[in-house]
């Protein structure tokens, strides 16, 4: 998962080639990579070529979401950035690779700036973060939270892939730099770096600036962990009991609860085995720097981060990581298909994604535009399932004569949607065109719908109840990926 992780972005893995790069057999490497793309870890691209799976993409999005090292401290790092003209970076150890990588960047406004790629890991003798972390080993190995923190002999990690690719010269010296241990073990770096020609001028107030920026994150991370977890709703693959679930599990659990989570009893109930497998999967996920566990509490470890910042580099949106399942529907149906994202803060509806059938004659949808949610099958599908409240606040505008205007008729609409689970519509929004679209929902809440869009004239040769079972399946496949399924109680 390692070796797909870094070439996101790039050339997908054939399987003899990544056998070689693992020292492994083929037939090995295969079997493992089927095992991950079942499980969505992992994505087929062609005949034999792999690369990083949307489940993936999920899990580390939640960890960006929820962790205050990656998300919640870009805000504070972006306001720096922008008062001192600098870029502002925070750093991470990975004590195996001997090495560390960069996880959140934000640049100063200005004409001349640095932005280093996430996610990639430098050795420690490159550059001054690489050797500030070198200098905080050592004089405090004998106290370190982070087994191995020195690096060793046993690094299974020989990543650095920035090496070749990068100049010192083209990686600013820092301005400022603070190197701190979390209590999750995790030690960290936050600096400033100019790609101009700044001096020394101002250098205690950047000084004083990082260290508010490093309190915060240790903050964050020391908040209290969970000790009690509640499941949503069941999102285990159909095998629950295979090592590559167990390992999504392990992801997920991480990913979620950054503050970390109690290795309590029932931790191995939420990772699918029992108590002695449950031990030997932790430590299979701290020897590879996935996890760490302090005392008794497992926190996500330097692995894990770096997953996330070199995956969300990619800017993979909902689209990209639903293609695939949409695709197999087109394929299936003959039919143009379109994603509905919905958004309940604002509670808006977009378009993200319309992937066109292959039968000759077909309608084109925009995407990137705001749909209306009481004309159409797409938004009828969604609003069927929003507070009933947002229906008495929408202004019913007339797009077609086939438009429903009345109040008392969309609501009675709606109900009739709720109680069959999916919705259709004929000429509401474009003229000629029919709809058929189902929802789906994410750890129980609304978050869009796919729909089927239909020239009229065809409407008599479609089976709709199939065509809706079809739509359907696909939207399991989608609420499965999407989903976290549990939370802290």
């Amino acid at each position: 998962m390692d070796a797909l992780v870094r070439r996101t972005g790039a050339e997908p893995w054939g399987v003899r080639e990544l056998a070689a790069e693992l020292s492994e057999s083929r037939s090995t490497v295969n079997r493992i990579l089927v095992s991950l793309v079942e499980i969505g870890l992992a994505s087929e691209v062609g005949v034999g070529k792999y690369s990083i799976g949307p489940r993936i993409d999920v899990l580390t999005q939640s960890l960006i979401d929820s962790s205050v090292l990656l998300g919640r401290s870009s805000e504070s790092l972006g306001e720096l950035a922008d008062a001192s003209k600098c870029t502002a970076l925070v750093s991470v150890l990975c004590p195996r690779s001997n090495g560390y990588f960069i996880a959140a960047c934000s640049e100063a406004k200005a004409a001349l700036t640095f932005r280093p790629e996430l996610g990639v890991v430098y050795p420690l003798t490159f550059g001054d973060i690489g050797r500030k972390f070198a200098e905080f080993i050592g004089a405090n190995d004998s106290r370190l939270k982070t087994s191995g923190a020195a690096g060793g002999d046993d690094c299974i990690f020989p990543d650095h892939d920035a090496l070749g690719l990068m100049s010192e010269s083209e990686f600013p010296s820092a301005l400022s730099i603070v190197v701190s241990e979390t209590a999750s073990g995790l030690i960290m770096s936050a600096s400033f770096h100019s790609a101009g020609s700044s001096g020394s001028k101002g250098l205690r107030h950047l000084d004083t600036d990082i260290q508010r920026v490093v309190e915060k994150i240790q903050a964050g991370i020391d908040s209290k962990s969970v000790d009690r977890l509640q499941v949503i709703n069941n999102v285990c693959a159909q095998d629950a009991k295979s090592t590559v679930s167990r390992l999504e599990r392990l992801l997920l659990l991480a990913c979620v609860f950054p503050q970390g989570i109690k290795n309590s009893v029932g931790l191995h109930d939420h990772l699918l085995c029992n108590a002695a497998t449950a031990k030997r999967l932790i430590e299979s996920g701290i020897q590879a720097e996935l996890v760490s566990l302090v005392e008794t509490t497992l926190y996500p470890g330097p692995r894990l981060y770096q997953w996330a910042a070199r995956v969300n580099s990619a800017h993979r949106d909902l689209a990209d990581i639903t293609r695939k399942i949409l695709s197999s529907l087109v394929q299936e149906t003959g039919e143009t298909i379109a994603l509905l994202s919905y958004d309940e803060t604002t509670q808006r509806a977009e378009f993200l994604d319309v992937i066109p059938g292959w039968r000759p004659i077909q309608y084109k949808l925009q995407v990137n535009v705001d749909v209306p949610l009481y004309a159409g099958a797409a938004g009828k599908a969604v609003l069927a399932y929003c507070d009933p409240q947002l229906v008495d606040s929408l202004k019913l505008e007339r797009i077609t004569e086939a438009t429903i205007t009345s109040r008392k008729l969309l609501k009675e609409e709606l109900k009739d949607i709720k109680e069959r689970g999916w919705a259709t519509g004929e000429g509401e929004r474009v003229l000629g065109a029919f709809g058929l679209a189902v929802p789906f929902f994410v750890d129980g809440k609304i978050r869009g719908s796919i729909s089927a869009t239909i020239p009229q004239y065809r409407k008599s040769e479609r089976d709709l109840p199939t065509l809706s079972t079809l739509m359907r399946e696909a939207t399991e496949k989608i609420e499965r990926l999407l989903s976290l399924g549990i939370k802290f109680e």
